[in-house]
């Protein structure tokens, strides 16, 4: 038996699994039926996803559609929706173009997702709207076989940590990884093509793409042409996918599919490594808001953008960093080469040729501030000032708030930041975080 051959007899789902499944489905299929004539709402269920396609793993979750006609006010479509969702067990609503429910149904996890009833994708709706043409359209390509080389590369995709559109991620969907199973006929196909890609490259189906597309890796909706189906990728999980795919190429194993989870250092590892790094440690917390991942971590990644930013403004130089979530907290964690400065700034003025000038050595002759000057270096006024601050964590305490953290992390933030430095960064609470900076190995290699 092959490598690849005993993993699908991993990931593949059983007979018992696949006729538990089709008991459930058909079940939920006529318990939503059922409420919709109850209530009297026009509207079709249906199994959409994966499952739809046949090229679920095992244990994989349920998509169940419910489409209503076009016409029916978007306020009242989300309202049913979310009534259907009574159905499910421990149903949580989540909130993307539609709002839906999540939850259990006889022991497996199912979504319940309202969405409007389309034919084509001319009908301009939602990205949402499109999935059933999705299945359609991989249905109608898939060939015999090409479900197990779709079940593999999401499998190896999961393991290499690359599987997922969503923000915390940013990589590859399941249709994604379908649609790149059609075009390059496999499993192997796929990395030994990823291997010819580069940025800003295109690939297409059946379809040319209808417009420009800036991202990293676009693949064109066969469905939509004005779509790129890889639109979530990022350049760096790109290049982590095409390094992914040379190193199983060149030497299969099941650690690409099942790697071994990250072991998290103890604190005495982590001081100890930190002390041979030699960088200064600061750890930024606030207290995570209730909302859903992908309302989360674009918020997390433009606040650790923020920061990043007002580090190099003020002349702090950040070896390493990234942001995490702890706990109940949002962390940002940074390693900096320079994380204290002398208290002398040189400032830098007009020439001394232009009509400003005077203002120049008026504000900065009798500044308290000024250590030295005003005086001519080249053409220019110069001054020597005082910083306000000399270190980077009370950098971030007195300039936070007028950063734009995101709306829900800022609202946070103003009763929750704090602001760890030193060996006191490396809280027990962020060992799993500091582990993540520190450990540079993939997935595959621990």
């Amino acid at each position: 038996m092959s490598l690849e051959d005993t993993v699908l007899a991993r990931i593949r789902p059983t007979p018992q699994e696949e006729k538990d499944l089709e008991v459930m489905v058909h079940d939920l299929l006529a318990a939503v039926g059922a409420a919709l004539e109850s209530r009297g709402w026009e509207a079709k269920p249906f199994v959409s996803g994966s499952v739809a396609k046949g090229t679920h793993l095992t244990g994989a979750d349920v998509d169940l559609f419910v489409a209503f006609p076009p016409d029916l006010p978007r306020e009242d479509l989300e309202t049913r929706g979310l009534a259907l969702g009574e159905l499910l067990d421990r149903g949580v609503h989540m909130y993307a173009e539609h709002p839906y429910t999540r939850g259990f149904y006889r022991g497996f996890q199912v979504e319940i997702v309202p969405c409007y009833r389309i034919t084509e994708a001319s009908q301009r709706m939602s990205a949402v709207d499109r999935t059933p043409l999705h299945v359609d359209y991989v249905l109608g390509h898939l060939n015999e076989g090409q479900a197990d080389q779709i079940r593999l590369l999401k499998a190896w995709s999961e393991g290499i940590g690359l599987y997922g559109a969503e923000a915390k991620i940013r990589g590859f969907s399941g249709y994604l990884c379908e649609l790149l199973v059609l075009k390059y006929g496999s499993f192997r196909g796929v990395l030994e093509a990823s291997l010819g890609w580069r940025r800003g490259g295109v690939l297409e189906l059946d379809r040319a793409a209808a417009r420009t597309f800036d991202e990293p890796l676009v693949l064109v909706d066969p469905v939509d042409p004005n779509r790129n189906v890889a639109s979530a990728v990022s350049l760096e999980q790109m290049a982590s996918f095409v390094h992914a795919a040379r190193e199983y190429l060149r030497q299969p194993r099941e650690s690409f599919f099942f790697p071994k989870p990250l072991k998290t250092l103890t604190a005495a590892r982590l001081r100890a490594v930190a002390k041979k790094r030699g960088g200064t440690l600061l750890a930024v917390s606030i207290r995570a808001p209730g909302v859903t991942e992908d309302v989360l971590y674009p918020q997390l990644r433009k606040a650790h953008r923020v920061l990043l930013e007002l580090f190099g403004r003020e002349g702090f130089a950040v070896h390493d960093s990234r942001f995490d979530v702890a706990g109940k907290d949002a962390v940002f964690l940074f390693e900096f080469t320079t994380a204290r400065l002398p208290r002398v700034l040189r400032h830098e003025g007009p020439p001394v040729w232009v009509k400003n000038a005077k203002e120049f050595l008026e504000k900065w002759k009798s500044n308290p501030r000024t250590l030295a000057g005003p005086f001519i270096s080249q053409d220019r006024w110069t001054v020597d000032v005082s910083r306000a601050v000399v270190d980077a964590a009370s950098l971030v305490k007195v300039s936070w708030r007028a950063l734009s953290l995101g709306k829900d992390l800022e609202r946070s933030a103003r009763q929750t930041l704090r602001v760890h430095s030193g060996p006191a960064a490396l809280r027990a609470a962020y060992a799993d975080a500091w582990t993540r900076l520190f450990e540079k190995r993939f997935p595959w290699e621990r």
